[in-house]
């Protein structure tokens, strides 16, 4: 516990990113993805990792932000994987009812937490 108190998450969260971006940027070099699909891949990669800074900040004593950070990771996740699938032929429609029910969920979250308080 001692060592998660020491952790830069800004730092490391900046080195995990630019290792994101390159690894998408490899697999589009590499013909694995299009380039249209670099950015979505991008935003769902960051939302993940963004969910796992989550989990290391309800680990530290405060625990603050770490409700915060989640929501947003699950936005990115969303909004990532959404336009990936609009990029490969889904209906655009659909990435507005998956938003509405990512909010909608994170609303009844926020109302249970708040209510445990």
């Amino acid at each position: 516990m001692r060592c998660l108190a020491k952790l830069h998450l800004g730092v490391l969260s900046f080195g995990v990113f630019l290792i994101i971006v390159a690894f998408w940027i490899a697999a589009w070099l590499l013909a694995i993805i299009t380039p249209a699909n670099i950015v979505p891949l991008i935003l769902l990669s960051s939302g993940v990792w963004i969910i796992v800074v989550a989990g290391l900040k309800a680990m530290k004593p405060e625990g603050e932000g770490a409700f915060t950070n989640f929501g947003w990771g699950m936005l990115f996740i969303v909004l990532g994987g959404a336009l990936y699938l609009v990029n490969n032929g889904m209906d655009p429609v659909y990435t507005v009812v998956f938003v509405l029910a990512l909010i909608g969920a994170l609303a009844v979250v926020a109302a249970v937490r708040s209510s445990r308080k």
